[in-house]
């Protein structure tokens, strides 16, 4: 990155110039003179992030727009954030997150200077970004824009610019990643891949659909693996009072109806009893191998990744990886491909699909799936699970076959009259 050259004149006075190319290395070089190190370098920022001609074009629409009461974006939108009441802590810190890493060009804009096409060309730079492999999903630049759009309709409301530009932006949509669920049978093979250490942490995820963070986020006292109901028989539960977000640290559930008590079978029961034996209390039920919390990246990539490899009739980890680590079963011997293989490669989301599709299979009414995983709208389990309910198939297709033998008399139709016959 450029570095500003200091001057100091003989009157004392200080600048600092910046030294760049406009049209790239064929063309001549220029400068522009700051009479402040922070603009000098913010400048030398905009040169690195958006090029020369974008970056003397926001230059010049500050120099147009700023007055000592005109905010930059970045500047604006922090004091929105602090202005924001009744939000979760890992929200306001995803929020200055936001702020830091993903304004782009628009950051050092005036609010005043920012225009439709600005917010245009910010929508398909999110677009073009790349995380994990991935491009920036539909959903994830949706809701930038909406924070964006919320920060903006304030600062018009209170007369700071004439009209909101990101009103009415068109947003790109993404096809969304299909569902995997794995059918019970698919289940018990796949846990086979993991080792006895990863296998509780495995069949509570599958076997109560409880998001990654809430499974996380388990202590010995949400357990209550000795109730029984009113006829005496075994009744345990499993109580959902927090989760881990994204900001590493934990709070509450996803929403009120997401805090909640679920049934658990007897045998899973078994298993959470073995594995928090000698534990009480706030004592975490889950914890990798070192005695500390888990954490999704890790697990995902050291102990799901290699199980779904496994299951797909692969080695456990890629060829040419750094370290071969020999992952065994209960008696020791090392856990091989499956053959024949499963053929699903589910992401960990997809246990808590797998979970909400047994329960649809075996007749659960919708609304006692909503309860179990927590949606805070039936709307939420209708949308995402209506495919899976059992026999809507074949209702529709009865339907369909009992109007198309309607005979047409009956309904009322009258045949055609030919005219001049």
């Amino acid at each position: 990155m450029r570095t500003p050259q200091y001057h100091r004149a003989k009157d004392g006075s200080e600048t600092w110039k910046v030294r760049y190319r406009p049209g790239g290395r064929a063309t001549p070089e220029t400068s522009i003179t700051f009479t402040s190190a922070a603009g000098a370098n913010a400048f030398v920022k905009l040169l690195s992030d958006v090029g020369p001609k974008r970056a003397v074009e926001i230059l010049k629409a500050r120099q147009a727009h700023t007055t000592e009461s005109t905010p930059t974006v970045a500047q604006w939108c922090t004091k929105h954030i602090e202005s924001l009441s009744g939000v979760q802590a890992d929200t306001i810190a995803k929020y200055e997150a936001f702020v830091r890493n993903d304004l782009g060009s628009l950051a050092e804009l005036p609010i005043t200077a920012v225009t439709d096409d600005d917010v245009t060309a910010w929508v398909n730079h999110l677009a073009k970004k790349v995380w994990r492999g991935r491009p920036t999903s539909g959903k994830t630049i949706k809701n930038k824009h909406g924070f964006m759009s919320a920060a903006f309709a304030r600062a018009e409301a209170k007369g700071l610019v004439p009209s909101n530009p990101f009103h009415g932006t068109t947003l790109p949509r993404t096809v969304k990643e299909p569902m995997t669920p794995l059918t019970p049978a698919e289940y018990a093979r796949f846990r086979e891949c993991f080792t006895p250490y990863w296998q509780p942490l495995v069949q509570t995820l599958f076997e109560t659909g409880l998001r990654w963070g809430e499974a996380t986020a388990l202590q010995v006292r949400d357990l209550d693996l000795k109730a029984t109901d009113a006829a005496g028989d075994p009744a345990p539960t499993l109580r959902i009072e927090r989760a881990w977000k994204k900001s590493g640290k934990i709070g509450p559930p996803k929403s009120e109806r997401a805090r909640r008590t679920i049934a658990l079978s007897p045998e899973l029961a078994a298993v959470l009893a073995r594995v928090t034996r000698g534990r009480v209390g706030q004592a975490w039920v889950f914890l990798n191998q070192r005695g500390t919390p888990v954490r999704h990246a890790t697990f995902h990539d050291n102990v799901w990744l290699p199980a779904v490899r496994l299951a797909n009739g692969e080695p456990a980890q890629k060829k040419g990886a750094k370290r071969v680590a020999r992952r065994r079963d209960a008696d020791g011997n090392v856990l091989e491909p499956l053959d024949p293989p499963i053929g699903k490669r589910p992401r960990i989301h997809d246990s808590r699909h797998s979970c909400a599709s047994w329960l649809l299979a075996q007749g659960v009414p919708p609304t006692d799936v909503q309860d179990h995983l927590g949606h805070e709208s039936f709307a939420t389990t209708d949308q995402l699970y209506r495919h899976m309910m059992p026999g809507a198939p074949g209702r529709v297709r009865a339907a369909l076959a009992a109007a198309a033998a309607q005979p047409a008399a009956a309904a009322g139709v009258t045949q055609p009259v030919a005219i001049g016959a």
